[in-house]
């Protein structure tokens, strides 16, 4: 609903005019009234006003006064006079402030109609040209952001080419001196998401534009990182000492000063140096380029405590192997290097460790490790040193734990194979469990819950088919009595391996020998 303002002194004028345009536009204005020039500003300044009608001559300010105070809004209301007076020289006035309508009283209901009908069209008119205008800054903002993104990560372009690109877009001013700001989220940005992040950016620039008493251009580079192009030696500074006003929870890092348009790349790429080492900061903050100049390139990658703590894995020996861990992950020590010597430590951790216990479980590799080795292997998916630090720690602790039931299983197994190679060397003789845990040092039930894990069976059911299976052998091969193979094939007595070999069979002993040769007879005919 369009917003229209009527302004009279004379309260009768005021309502007359509210109940004709009510009449002939039924619910399509909101409709305030103001008694003088005053009223009718704070109104104004309150209320964005779509039509104003208003008398020219009133106590203290007249129409034209009225008319003149407002020419400063963003919006200017369509204007329409009413007066009782045919004068030209408010009819001139009324023309250098760009009023539409000039109507003399007393109004007639049909011109007053058709006054606002012009000022409807008038205002239709203005809604285009802005939309049109708004659509060209939206295109013209994302030309210059996609040509800001391809120049700041295109190394190899040509200077004549940067600048001719960057003089269409007006920034010429980056020749006297500029700072690329680049601005980071230091939670999870996952978890806030991409476009959240982007428009609170958009917002916080926005509110904090009117402090910019510079010239700037903002962008977002690669990996969803803002970037804010700042004019000059000092704007750098200002900008983020209010961004960290306004948001505790960015990371920000800030270039040197470059000098040319054709400095964009190098900029950018002191930026992104800079922004890597807020890494190592212990809470949200800000890296200049001239701090990442004085850190310590000197360092040597602690290769041998590396391997020392990767040779630990599986040993039981937590406490040293932690130890030794955070000798190698010491923020303190890290903090005054340069930010590769971590990114080499990481890089060794992933080579030296975890990828060579990737290869150790091989196919029985669990989902749950795959993805953490795979956070782990990026350093930067993590917030900070902080959080990378812990899951480095609790990843060591379960491929420890790991590693030890993995040792574990590897020597039960190595026992449950001399376990089956007895068992099968002896099956004739007198066997049973006892026997066979004390053979291989296990304690009894321990040893029956790894032979049954190992095996998929019962201790008892397997040696009865070692020996159901060597009486078949026999029983097709020999022409040895039943009880004979019986007491070679370990049971205690005929009639025992008869019912055994039945149950297991399906036949006698003596039934299935009669089978089998009759088998092979069919077979040599």
């Amino acid at each position: 609903m369009r917003k229209l303002l009527i302004v009279d002194d004379e309260k009768n004028i005021r309502r007359g005019l509210q109940a004709m345009i009510e009449r002939e536009y039924t619910d399509v204005y909101d409709i305030h009234l103001a008694c003088d020039a005053f009223e009718a500003l704070d109104i104004l300044k309150a209320v964005h006003i779509d039509l104003l009608i208003t008398d020219i001559r009133m106590p203290e300010m007249d129409g034209i006064g009225l008319i003149k105070s407002i020419q400063d809004f963003h919006l200017k209301p369509v204007i329409v006079i009413v007066s009782g007076y045919d004068d030209f020289s408010y009819a001139k006035a009324a023309i250098r402030y760009e009023v539409k309508e000039y109507l003399l009283k007393p109004v007639i209901r049909e011109e007053l109609a058709a006054a606002i009908k012009r000022a409807e069209e008038e205002l239709g008119r203005r809604e285009e040209v802005i939309d049109a205008l708004s659509a060209s800054s939206e295109q013209r903002e994302e030309y210059m952001e996609s040509q800001l993104n391809y120049y700041a990560g295109y190394p190899s372009a040509e200077v004549e080419e940067v600048r001719e690109r960057l003089t269409q877009l007006e920034l010429n001013w980056m020749d006297h001196g500029f700072h690329a700001v680049m601005i980071k989220y230091a939670g999870d940005l996952q978890a806030l998401g991409t476009v959240t992040f982007k428009a609170q950016i958009h917002t916080l620039i926005e509110q904090l534009q009117p402090a910019f008493h510079f010239r700037f251009v903002r962008f977002f580079g690669r990996n969803t990182q803002a970037v804010i192009l700042t004019e000059g030696m000092h704007a750098a500074r200002i900008v983020t000492g209010l961004l960290m006003q306004a948001d505790s929870h960015l990371n920000i890092a800030v270039s040197g000063l470059n000098y040319g348009m054709e400095k964009l790349y190098s900029a950018y790429e002191e930026a992104v140096v800079s922004l890597k080492h807020t890494f190592m900061l212990p809470a949200p903050g800000i890296v200049t380029f001239e701090e990442v100049c004085l850190k310590d390139n000197g360092y040597q990658v602690p290769a041998d405590t590396i391997k020392r703590v990767a040779n630990m894995l599986g040993s039981g020996r937590e406490k040293e192997m932690l130890g030794l861990l955070h000798e190698i992950l010491d923020a303190a020590d890290i903090s005054p290097k340069n930010i590769g010597y971590l990114e080499e430590i990481s890089r060794a951790l992933n080579e030296t460790v975890f990828d060579q216990t990737i290869q150790l479980y091989g196919k029985e590799e669990s989902t749950e490790r795959q993805q953490r080795y795979s956070k782990i292997s990026d350093l930067y998916q993590f917030s900070c040193f902080q959080d990378y630090y812990r899951e480095v720690e609790s990843l060591f602790l379960l491929l420890d734990g790991n590693l030890q039931t993995l040792k574990s299983v590897q020597i039960d197994n190595k026992e449950m194979k001399k376990a089956i190679q007895y068992i099968h060397e002896n099956y004739a003789q007198n066997i049973n469990m006892t026997i066979i845990s004390n053979l291989v040092s296990y304690n009894y039930s321990y040893f029956s819950q790894a032979f049954r894990d190992y095996t998929g069976e019962n201790f008892v059911t397997y040696l009865k088919k070692v020996r159901i299976g060597k009486a078949k052998q026999l029983l097709q091969t020999t022409d040895d009595m039943i009880y004979e193979i019986a007491k070679k094939s370990g049971f205690e007595n005929t009639k025992n391996f008869n019912r055994v070999f039945k149950e297991s069979e399906g036949v006698s002993p003596v039934e299935y020998r009669n089978q089998q040769k009759v088998l092979s007879a069919s077979i040599d005919q």
